[in-house]
């Protein structure tokens, strides 16, 4: 029976004994990088570091995983909703609109792997006296403008596993950096849920005995936007794994695999996702349908043994819905489905079946 395939991928045995491959990208040995368990915490950590009072305001994307806006409502910050063009971009003449006396950053996401132009978000910050906060949770190894996302920012965060098959693991740039997190689990037990899952999706037989070893896991749901405990540092297995699993070859081998399976399921890639701007190291394919579709669509996956995405399908509960259109339609449409280093060429066929599967 063939493995499951997940959207991050699936770590194993041979991740913790591996020689580490030599390959240490941005930001993880900046001299202002900091680790955390989850990027959440490190955006609490960091725009505490960076000053912002209560009552200030950030200017935050309508289009949201939930996470990051709680992160900054924690921290005492208001959120100034702004929203995207079809180019994923930020509304100029929104942002425009929204800026006041009391405004103090601009939150840009690098959304799905897909760099923002950081020259014309820099620029645009520094002549109205923000703060440039980027979100790279999504994009870690991206480039742009032949500069690593979050190498401009006055803060970066990055997701490190949805990048790598690690447990968790995120970092943070910030000048000056905060204190590193003093809370830290030596994560065996999470590694082995992880594992066990994989075999649980291979032989059925042996679910009972997974549901009594696991009945007390609690289960993480995507759209769970709880900060959780900030100063928690990121794992023991994941810090092991991270060097051996990150290459010069992971970026690449997402876009290829991207490039492959967009072709392959053309019809159901809409603009702007039906290409990837220069130097994306693409998180997964964001797929199109309407939205009574949706159920169907990730059951079918779910039973070919994919792991798909109901992308942002919720927002976070202080977002005004009715007042950003193009975000709900975002919210009601897309569909994640995994392009990660890990996939070869027949996991790609794999899930271009179970998508088209009738």
């Amino acid at each position: 029976m063939s493995a499951r395939i997940t959207i991050w991928g699936t770590p194993s045995v041979g991740d913790l004994i591996a020689r580490p491959t030599g390959h240490l990208p941005f930001p993880l040995e900046h001299p202002a990088c900091r680790l955390y368990s989850r990027a959440r915490h490190a955006l609490w950590s960091g725009v505490r570091q960076l000053g912002l009072a209560d009552g200030d305001e950030v200017l935050t994307p309508a289009y949201h995983h939930g996470s990051e806006v709680e992160a900054l409502l924690r921290a005492g910050l208001q959120c100034r909703f702004y929203e995207i063009d079809t180019m994923l971009q930020p509304e100029v003449s929104a942002l425009d609109r929204l800026v006041g006396p009391r405004t103090r950053a601009l939150l840009l996401i690098h959304y799905l792997g897909r760099p923002q132009q950081l020259t014309r978000w820099r620029k645009w910050c520094d002549e109205r006296g923000l703060l440039l906060l980027e979100d790279a949770a999504q994009s870690w190894l991206a480039t742009s403008e032949g500069r690593p996302v979050g190498a401009v920012g006055d803060l970066a965060i990055f997701c490190l596993y949805k990048t790598v098959s690690i447990p968790d693991g995120a970092a943070l740039v910030c000048e000056p950096p905060p204190p590193p997190p003093g809370r830290r689990e030596l994560g065996l037990a999470s590694w082995a849920r992880e594992r066990t899952t994989g075999v649980v999706a291979r032989f059925p037989s042996v679910k009972r005995l997974a549901r009594r070893l696991l009945r007390r896991a609690p289960a993480e749901a995507h759209t769970d936007f709880d900060l959780g405990e900030p100063d928690t540092a990121p794992t023991w297995v994941s810090t092991r794994m991270l060097p051996r699993l990150v290459g010069s070859h992971t970026a690449s081998s997402r876009r290829a695999n991207y490039a492959s399976l967009a072709a392959e399921l053309e019809r159901f890639v809409r603009p702007p996702f039906d290409h990837l701007p220069a130097g994306a190291s693409p998180m997964l394919l964001p797929l199109t349908f309407d939205r009574d579709q949706k159920p169907a669509v990730l059951e079918r996956l779910a039973r070919h043994g994919i792991e798909g995405v109901d992308f942002w399908a919720l927002p976070h509960p202080a977002l005004p819905v009715d007042e950003f259109p193009r975000s709900a339609a975002l919210r009601d449409s897309v569909v994640g489905v995994p392009v990660h280093q890990g996939i070869d060429a027949n996991g790609l066929e794999r899930i271009a079946q179970a998508v088209q599967a009738s």
